[in-house]
C-alpha cells in the first residue's frame, strides 16, 4: 500500500514537471516570434498584412454636377438683357420753345422707338415731359405734362400695345445747366424710360 502511494507522488512529480518545462517553452517560442516581428519590422521586411490586397484598384472620383441654372433664372437674364437693349434703342423727343407739338425729326425718333417697343409688348414704359429753366415751375409742369402726352398719343397711333404712363418733371430735372440755347434744347424733351421690375 505504501509503494502504490510513493508511485502515485513520483507520477504527480514528474507530471509537474513535465507541464513547467512545456509553459517555459511555449514561453520561449511566444517570446521568440515576438522578437523576429520586431526585427522583421525594424529592418522593413514584417510580412504582408492579411485581408488587404497588394494591388488595390484605384478609386473612381467622380466630378461634381454641373451647376444647373433654373429655368426661371435664364428668363429673367433674358427678360433683363432685353429691357437693356429696349433702354438704348429709346429716344428722346425735343420740343420747340413753350410748345408741345412734335416735330418731324420728334415723329421719327418715335417710329424708331415704336418698333422697339413692338418687340417687347410686355414692357412698360414711362413718358416723363420736361421743360427749360424759363418760366414759373406750375406753367412747366403743365407744359412737361402736355408734352408727355402729345408723344404718348403719338406712340399709340403707332400700333404700339405697352402699358405707357405719363408723368410730369417741368424744370425740376434738367440734363443740361448752362444759361443759354444750346442747353435749354436738351432739356425741352419727352423721356421714355422703362420701369424697371416690369412685363413679364
Amino acid at each position: 500500500m505504501r509503494s502504490i502511494t510513493a508511485w502515485s507522488g513520483c507520477s504527480a512529480l514528474v507530471l509537474g514537471l513535465i507541464f513547467a518545462l512545456s509553459a517555459c517553452s511555449t514561453k520561449e517560442t511566444s517570446s521568440r516570434t515576438t522578437e523576429q516581428t520586431i526585427d522583421q519590422t525594424e529592418k522593413g521586411t514584417a510580412p504582408p498584412l492579411q485581408g488587404f490586397s497588394k494591388t488595390p484598384s484605384e478609386e473612381a472620383v467622380k466630378p461634381p454636377p454641373p451647376t444647373v441654372t433654373a429655368k426661371a433664372d435664364q428668363a429673367e437674364i433674358a427678360m433683363r438683357q432685353a429691357r437693356e437693349a429696349l433702354k438704348r434703342a429709346l429716344g428722346n423727343v425735343y420740343f420747340e420753345f413753350d410748345r408741345w407739338a412734335l416735330s418731324t425729326e420728334g415723329k421719327k425718333n418715335l417710329a424708331e422707338s415704336a418698333a422697339a417697343l413692338k418687340q417687347n409688348p410686355a414692357v412698360k414704359i414711362l413718358i416723363e415731359g420736361h421743360c427749360d429753366e424759363r418760366g414759373t415751375t406750375e406753367y412747366n409742369l403743365v407744359l412737361g405734362e402736355k408734352r408727355a402726352q402729345e408723344t404718348r398719343r403719338y406712340l399709340l397711333s403707332l400700333g404700339i400695345s405697352n402699358s405707357v404712363g405719363v408723368t410730369s418733371y417741368g424744370k425740376e430735372r434738367p440734363v443740361c445747366t448752362e444759361h443759354d440755347e444750346s442747353c435749354y434744347w436738351k432739356n425741352r424733351r419727352a423721356h421714355l424710360a422703362v420701369e424697371e421690375g416690369k412685363g413679364k
